[in-house]
């Protein structure tokens, strides 16, 4: 298979937050798509962290889109000036939760929607975190930490309480890793 040829792209709405693009787009077997939207977001990076009780750290926050509040993973975009996604992650988990964690891994680098969005998701696995400072929000932000222990976040994700798809995924790669989740195991 061949990748599609984009002959034509043209700006449509440009913001700090979101670029979004209209291609003339050629398949590989020669349909023509006019106009293909693509969503240019930057790179977002999203932390799985465990306190030291190993209580997984959520937030709930409003969600606009959804009219509804939203229990989530910390984590948010990656600012202009920031290349590695370790420390976009430490800072988003110390401005949305108040911790630091003792370490700190990268376990995966995805596509939030690879149809129509450029940028990329990753996901980050923190430990041993403890609390150091108040939360350092935006203007725009209004966020809850809830720790929570990890087997009852298992239960929330499958249930439908965590309402963000791209969370419940990322969480779960995050518990396979911390915690051995995966076919046919329970875990620790």
């Amino acid at each position: 298979m061949r990748p599609w040829t984009a002959d034509s792209s043209r700006v449509l709405v440009e913001s700090p937050w979101i670029k979004l693009r209209a291609e003339r787009c050629v398949t590989q077997r020669g349909a023509v798509l006019d106009p293909f939207y693509l969503l240019d977001y930057p790179e977002w990076v999203h932390v799985a962290a465990f306190d030291e009780e190993d209580r997984l750290l959520l937030v709930r926050q409003y969600r606009h889109g959804a009219g509804k509040m939203s229990l989530e993973l910390p984590g948010g975009v990656m600012d202009p000036q920031e290349s590695d996604p370790l420390v976009a992650g430490a800072r988003e988990l110390l401005e949305e939760t108040g911790h630091v964690a003792a370490t700190l891994t990268h376990l995966a680098r995805l596509s939030p929607n690879p149809s129509s969005h450029t940028n990329g998701v990753h996901i980050l696995l923190a430990t041993g975190a403890r609390p150091q400072t108040a939360l350092k929000l935006d203007a725009t932000e209004d966020i809850v930490v809830e720790p929570t222990p990890w087997r009852e976040a298992v239960e929330m994700a499958l249930s439908g309480q965590i309402i963000n798809a791209q969370h419940v995924g990322l969480l779960f790669i995050a518990l396979a890793r911390a915690k051995g989740l995966g076919a046919g195991t329970t875990g620790a």
